[in-house]
Formats: C-alpha cells, sequence, structure tokens
C-alpha cells in the first residue's frame, strides 16, 4: 500500500511537471510570436556646449574645440547619428558672466531651445577668482577659510545659472563637469588646493543632482596627470615642499594662476600650463562619454 501511494504521488508529480512544462512552452511560443517592441534612435543630436575656457577649448592643439568637437565624433562613430555642436564657451568666465551672456544673447538662447544634450563646465573661474583675491593670505588655513566663505555665493550663482537653462530646455540631460587643481605639480605638498577644487566641485555634484535629469562628470584626475601612482606623488610632494620652503610662495601661486610658471604636467597645455591639452581633452571627452552612454535613454532613444 504505501509503495502504491509513493507511486501515485510520483505519478501526479510527473504529470504535474509535464502540465507546467507545456504552458511555460506555449507561453513562449505566443510570446515570440508576438510582435517585438524595436527601440528607435534618434537621427539626429543638438548638442550644446556652454561655459567657460575648458568649453571653449583653450589649449586644444587639435583645433576640436576641446571636448566638444571630440564628443561629437564619438557620438557619430557609436550611435551613427548626425550631430551639430554648438559652442558657447567663453574664455574666464564665472558662473554669472556665463549666465548674463545666455539672458542677453539670442542665439544663445534659440539653440539651448533645441537641445538634445546639454554639456557645460563652470567654477573654475569663480575659484580662481577668490584664489587670486586672497593670494596674500599669511596660512593654507585663512586661504581655505576665504574660500568656504565664497561657496555659498558660487552656490547661488550655479543654481541661477542652471534655473535659466531650464527656462530655455526643461527637457534635455544637462552634463555638468567638474574640475581640476592646475597648481598640484607645483604645490603637490598644498593639500589645501586639492580640498578647495573639490569643495566647489561638490557644489556642481549637488547642483546636477538638484536639477533633475542633471549628471556631475568628475574631471578631477587632470590634477595628477602621469602622476599617476602613490609613489610618484609622494616623490613630488617632498619636491615641491622643499621647493616652497626656500621661495615667495605667493608669488609661486600667482605666477602658476596667471600662466606665467611651466608645468610640468603631460595633460596640461605648455602654451599657458593650466588648460587641458589634447591629452586633457581626450580625458575629459572620455569621462564625460561614459557617463552619457548610461543615460542614452535620456538623448539617443526616441521617446
Amino acid at each position: 500500500m504505501r509503495k502504491f501511494a509513493i507511486s501515485l504521488i510520483t505519478i501526479l508529480l510527473i504529470g504535474i511537471g509535464a502540465f507546467y512544462g507545456i504552458k511555460t512552452w506555449e507561453n513562449q511560443k505566443n510570446d515570440l510570436n508576438q510582435p517585438q517592441k524595436s527601440v528607435q534612435k534618434v537621427s539626429h543630436i543638438n548638442l550644446v556646449a556652454l561655459g567657460d575656457s575648458l568649453t571653449e577649448g583653450v589649449g586644444d592643439e587639435k583645433n576640436m574645440k576641446g571636448y566638444s568637437g571630440r564628443i561629437a565624433k564619438k557620438i557619430r562613430a557609436q550611435y551613427n547619428v548626425s550631430v551639430t555642436v554648438s559652442n558657447f564657451g567663453k574664455a574666464g568666465d564665472r558662473s554669472d558672466q556665463i549666465k548674463k551672456r545666455l539672458d542677453t544673447q539670442q542665439k544663445f538662447q534659440k539653440r539651448l531651445q533645441k537641445a538634445n544634450v546639454i554639456v557645460m563646465t563652470s567654477g573654475g573661474n569663480d575659484l580662481q577668482q577668490l584664489l587670486l583675491k586672497n593670494v596674500l593670505a599669511t596660512s593654507p588655513k585663512t586661504l581655505s577659510a576665504a574660500v568656504k566663505a565664497g561657496q555659498q555665493s558660487y552656490q547661488q550663482k550655479l543654481s541661477a545659472l542652471i534655473k535659466d537653462i531650464r527656462s530655455y530646455n526643461s527637457d534635455a540631460p544637462i552634463f555638468i563637469f567638474g574640475n581640476y587643481n592646475p597648481l598640484y605639480v607645483h604645490f603637490a605638498d598644498r593639500s589645501d588646493f586639492n580640498d578647495d577644487v573639490k569643495l566647489f566641485n561638490n557644489i556642481n555634484a549637488q547642483a546636477a543632482k538638484e536639477a533633475g535629469n542633471a549628471y556631475f562628470v568628475s574631471i578631477f584626475n587632470l590634477t595628477y596627470g602621469q602622476f599617476k601612482t602613490t609613489t610618484q606623488r609622494e616623490g613630488l610632494i617632498k619636491e615641491s615642499a622643499n621647493s616652497n620652503s626656500s621661495s615667495n610662495s605667493n608669488a609661486a601661486m600667482t605666477a602658476v594662476l596667471t600662466g606665467q610658471k611651466n608645468v610640468n604636467n603631460a595633460w596640461i597645455s605648455t602654451e599657458d600650463n593650466y588648460h587641458p591639452n589634447n591629452k586633457g581633452y581626450n580625458y575629459m571627452t572620455t569621462q564625460l562619454f561614459n557617463k552619457m552612454k548610461k543615460e542614452t535613454k535620456q538623448w539617443l532613444i526616441k521617446q
């Protein structure tokens, strides 16, 4: 009797398994017979780049307008779509000056209205202005305090700029670059400079988070250039400490900030020792493209 019960249970289990197996096969067959939804790309991308000298492409030996020409080339090659780039970068502009140009230039406004993608740089000149104003600070602590005191003003100006951008285009994703420390190779022993840049980068990142459909793109590794390892950087720190102890650091910082001093960073242009060169702009473009690839639904795929 026990054997009979076990056999009966076994038969029932096999029957149930067979039933569900057939149903699963039928469902899969029906799914295959259903028309599949195809993902359609847009045929053309209008990319608007706005900001300061990093958008203008200062230092670019290839004359590709920095990251803007390079990202257009990557998008065309990767996705087989046409791309029009409108570059509204201007060297030296702070965030409030970028906004002023947008408020007063109709061409800028019209191109922005038609954009599928918006890319911007901001903050570098706002921070540089603070550093130059406080170049005679008696200590790194005093200088950092001045930078921290200026962060709220920059935050407000950046928010106003993004709000202005959104008034012309509420849909396109905005990719907001961070900044880097061009002073590093001369002042590797001054960790406060890196901290100041990171402070402003955090403002950019937070602004992107709050804006909605906006994304922060970090390029901080431009700071280090070819000095990629801890050992290399430690050696540079020792060298900088020895050099700066025997010179007027305020004068040296002014020289670097105004492009008067050679900077041995393989990713920085030798023309001004401040802006990215071909390698630097390639790095910026790679960082931007990697971020854009994650958000193709926002700019490449038809909704």
